[in-house]
């Protein structure tokens, strides 16, 4: 019997690196074993990994030596950094670049084979240097240092759209306007957002249900992927579709009001100057989120059926999840958050 290759994930306790980790372990024919890589190995996510059946490893993403260790004969890696980490706020700390280089340089002193990165297009290129967004162009820049060292196998960047769990966080939505939770005065459930960009649709993606089956299935023939950014997309609608699709999943009468500005998104807000900036880049590229890329889940419905099939699964399971199924299950009538929606009156 083949040994199982070993996949280390960076990110294991966040959402995109868990939903690596759970669909690799759901692998029927047991061909990858996962080693979560975590600072805190003794943190209740990370134990929750363990029981799943993940090897949970600590080591310090600054520290080369000790990741080199941690990663001893691992075949590939799964790479996602967190942007949004406090210690980047500080501009006198490290950045999120210099964090991804001394992963990768782990990577390399370890003999990984392959990665799939977590990353975006660079917004400094597709604008001509008229924005430069940190999360995207930092991650963008790690990706190239990977691409550098000519040692992987396969390097494959994968885009991950618009969350559909971000709906479930009641801070987010009050800086939409109140969607998905909060009727207007009018009585609807409004969204409220910037124009997103004229050629290409807004795009979002299921982390829980279709992120980690997007990643199994690029693992299961990693070399074929070798430089083709993958664009994680469960479903492409318009910001009117999309409250469309809210309302006839829910019941829950809905609109969507553009803002007049991509300035009035989140104002006043520093946390969410970059989130800012993003409907500025999508305004001025055409709603080029993926670059170069188009906005599609052709490839991701591709690659869910792979990895969906891989742990056993077929029908509706490997197919991507619908926006509209995943509204009427977390929303609509008997879900618990429909009995929940306050009045805006």
């Amino acid at each position: 019997m083949t040994a199982p290759k070993t996949v280390a994930v960076f990110g294991a306790t966040g959402s995109q690196g868990g939903a690596v980790v759970r669909s690799l372990l759901d692998n029927q024919s047991k061909c990858f074993a996962v080693r979560a890589i975590t600072r805190d190995p003794q943190s209740q996510k990370s134990k929750d990994l363990a029981a799943l059946g993940a090897e949970v490893v600590r080591a310090d993403g600054w520290n080369v030596a000790e990741m080199a260790a941690a990663l001893e004969g691992c075949w590939a890696a799964f790479v996602n950094t967190n942007s949004d980490d406090p210690i980047f706020a500080n501009k006198e700390s490290p950045t999120e670049f210099d964090l991804g280089k001394s992963i990768i340089d782990s990577l390399v002193a370890a003999n990984v084979r392959h990665i799939v990165y977590s990353s975006f297009a660079s917004a400094a290129e597709l604008t001509r240097g008229k924005l430069f967004i940190r999360p995207m162009d930092l991650k963008n820049q790690i990706l190239q240092y990977a691409k550098s060292t000519a040692h992987f196998d396969s390097v494959c960047p994968i885009y991950a759209a618009w969350y559909y769990e971000q709906f479930l966080d009641k801070a987010t939505a009050t800086v939409f306007g109140g969607f998905p939770y909060t009727l207007d005065s009018d009585g609807y459930m409004t969204f409220n957002a910037p124009r997103w960009g004229d050629d290409e649709k807004p795009s979002f993606v299921s982390i829980t249900r279709d992120f980690g089956d997007l990643v199994h299935g690029i693992l299961l023939s990693p070399e074929s992927w070798n430089g083709k950014p993958v664009a994680a997309a469960s479903d492409v609608q318009t910001f009117e579709q999309l409250v469309e699709t809210f309302q006839t999943a829910t019941g829950h009468p809905s609109r969507y009001i553009p803002m007049a500005s991509w300035k009035d998104f989140g104002r006043g807000i520093p946390e969410l100057d970059e989130h800012r900036l993003l409907f500025a880049f999508t305004q001025l590229t055409g709603g080029r989120y993926f670059g170069d890329v188009p906005t599609s889940t052709e490839t991701a419905a591709a690659l869910k059926r792979v990895g969906a099939e891989a742990r056993g699964k077929d029908g509706a399971e490997a197919s991507l999840l619908p926006l509209g199924k995943w509204f009427a299950e977390k929303f609509g009538v008997g879900s618990g958050a429909s009995a929940c929606v306050d009045g805006g009156h």
